[in-house]
């Protein structure tokens, strides 16, 4: 193993990929940078994922595997940081793939500017064959924390949000870890590391490969899991609250309320027997709008389009449509 200064622990959460497992692999040790540690979790697959991951082991000592029981992707990620060596943390999704410079250019952009975490753009594609575009003018922005936080509510939301396009310094997890047994674990998870941060840098150069699958949340028909939102929202708002900044907590709120009334359609829609689900959707909007409505930085139109929704959700939507 190389010097331990800059290694880098990458964490990667297996469960029945075995289709895809040994490009996502293969990716992490084509890097050009070499001073990785590749911690493979393998969480109760069912498939042969487990023997795949066993299998790389014995081709490159990098690698570490953990064969741990069934407990979903945040205690996955949780085991890996728990053995994890290196001074800085990335995470890939074991459906996934990267491109061989992505973990050399996130460190080369955290040193030069002195960041706690860097972050690349990313290239969705079904396809394995797929290259990601060429882009002439690479953007790199760097943000304070304050200003980060801002990020989650505007264009570079899916960017910042994700846990897996990212290099972080190692100790900003010390006392941070994703929330067992939830899904929107990025979204319960990412605000927190930004806050703690003193400075994120960006690329516009996508990086890494977003494989689109039946399984993907974005593809997948939503269930009542998906309401795990809702309690990553309680305590994001809460968290929020305590930083005393108006516009950000405003901004939680608005984007809590569209979230909930997106919730609310969709249980409306795919969920049978849904009636109880409903009533909490709906006492949350009511919650959530009063604390909205005493914000400062509240905007009157948002205001209007929520009073819509509560008064009737169909006329809510008619007017979005239109």
């Amino acid at each position: 193993m190389e010097n331990t200064k800059d290694l880098i622990s990458v964490i990667v959460p297996v469960y029945n990929v075995e289709k895809y497992l040994p490009q996502c692999i293969d990716s992490i040790l084509n890097q050009t940078e070499k001073n990785l540690e590749i911690i493979l979790v393998d969480d109760g697959s069912l498939d042969n994922s487990g023997k795949i991951c066993d299998e790389f082991s014995k081709k490159d000592d990098r690698i570490i595997v953990i064969h741990k029981k069934n407990n979903g992707l945040s205690s996955a990620r949780n085991a890996g940081l728990e053995i994890a060596r290196g001074n800085y943390i990335g995470f890939v999704d074991s459906d996934d793939w990267l491109d061989k410079t992505m973990y050399e250019v996130l460190l080369k952009l955290l040193k030069e500017n002195n960041s706690d975490i860097s972050c690349c753009d990313f290239f969705k594609t079904a396809n394995s064959n797929d290259s990601i575009p060429h882009i002439d003018n690479e953007i790199i922005n760097s943000y304070n924390n304050i200003e980060s936080l801002n990020n989650f509510y505007n264009g570079l939301y899916t960017q910042t949000v994700v846990a897996w396009n990212k290099l972080y310094k190692r100790e900003l997890f010390k006392d941070i870890s994703y929330p067992v047994g939830k899904i929107h674990e990025d979204e319960g998870t990412t605000y927190k590391l930004y806050y703690k941060a003193n400075k994120i840098t960006y690329t516009n150069r996508p990086l890494y490969y977003y494989r689109i699958t039946p399984n993907s949340i974005t593809t997948s028909k939503f269930n009542k899991k998906r309401l795990d939102i809702i309690d990553v929202y309680d305590e994001k708002v809460k968290f929020i609250k305590n930083i005393n900044n108006e516009e950000i907590y405003s901004k939680t709120l608005k984007w809590y309320l569209f979230k909930l009334i997106n919730c609310y359609f969709e249980c409306s829609n795919n969920i049978e027997n849904n009636t109880e689900y409903l009533t909490l959707i709906n006492h949350k909007v009511s919650e959530t709008y009063k604390s909205y409505i005493q914000s400062n930085k509240k905007q009157l139109h948002w205001i209007i389009l929520f009073s819509i929704f509560k008064m009737n959700p169909k006329l809510y939507k008619k007017l979005l449509r239109s």
